[in-house]
């Protein structure tokens, strides 16, 4: 049996190198669920759903009659996207094996780094303005349980986000173009997501907290060696956090802050 090396000498073997998580090919299940994708939230075809007689009447208020719409969505999607890429995801897990203690310590740090940075941005170009986007989603606050938006919000919503911004349009897309032009192409299409039906882009304040959380997920994803489970939990953390802040923090401010 061969005997390991002494102690002193451990410090100076080399580190394990990462391991890259190969996406594979597009298939056709990606094309179609990027289709639906491109239907349901880029051209509109989600109205639909409002469109099923006494869909509406169903709910108290309107906010939760797009909740239920945003649910629907979702949950269909979180589950199409686990089908199509649901072994890759839990196999990616497996990076944490490599630099193990800077992957964890990023997780919380990633998040306060967007916030640090968005900070000093804010202050720069003249105060916080919100983005209609989380206009709505802060509606929905008083109308939808944590639970359940948390469910949506920070569970599916980030997964669905991941395979297609990052697992399609960075891993499977570099097979095609250089990796730094996919994770360009996915940090202008994940920012500008947020804002189509929304009334476009009033300041550089509303885009720059997607900007850098789109820049965030992608280095993260490829220096985790293509791994949609680390990106995804990144993106979790963020939303998880931006949800509490909402939910449990915002309404203890002063009114008009």
């Amino acid at each position: 049996m061969q005997q390991p090396p002494p102690y002193s000498q451990q410090y100076f073997l080399p580190r394990r190198k990462q391991r890259v998580f190969d996406p594979g090919a597009m298939t056709r299940g990606d094309w179609w669920t990027v289709v639906a994708y491109i239907l349901f939230f880029v051209l509109g075809g989600a109205s639909l759903i409002g469109l099923i007689p006494g869909y509406f009447s169903a709910f108290d208020t309107q906010e939760q009659a797009l909740f239920g719409i945003n649910l629907i969505l979702y949950t269909t999607f979180f589950i199409v996207a686990m089908v199509h890429c649901g072994a890759h995801f839990f196999e990616s897990f497996k990076t944490m094996k490599y630099y193990p203690w800077a992957k964890w310590l990023m997780l919380p740090g990633g998040w306060l780094l967007t916030i640090f940075f968005s900070a000093i941005v804010t202050t720069l170009f003249g105060g916080p303005q919100v983005s209609a986007n989380q206009e709505a989603l802060q509606g929905m606050t008083t109308a939808v349980p944590l639970p359940m938006m948390f469910v949506v919000t920070a569970v599916f919503g980030p997964f669905v986000e991941e395979y297609l911004f990052r697992h399609l349009l960075i891993g499977k897309l570099s097979r095609k173009l250089n990796i730094w032009v996919c994770a360009l192409i996915s940090t202008i299409v994940f920012a500008s997501i947020h804002f189509l039906n929304g009334g476009g882009i009033a300041s550089i304040t509303q885009i720059l907290p997607y900007l850098m959380l789109g820049v965030l997920m992608s280095l993260a994803y490829i220096l985790s060696g293509k791994s949609l489970a680390y990106a995804y939990l990144l993106h979790f953390i963020n939303n998880a956090m931006a949800l509490l802040m909402l939910y449990l923090v915002y309404p203890l401010l002063p009114t008009g802050v």
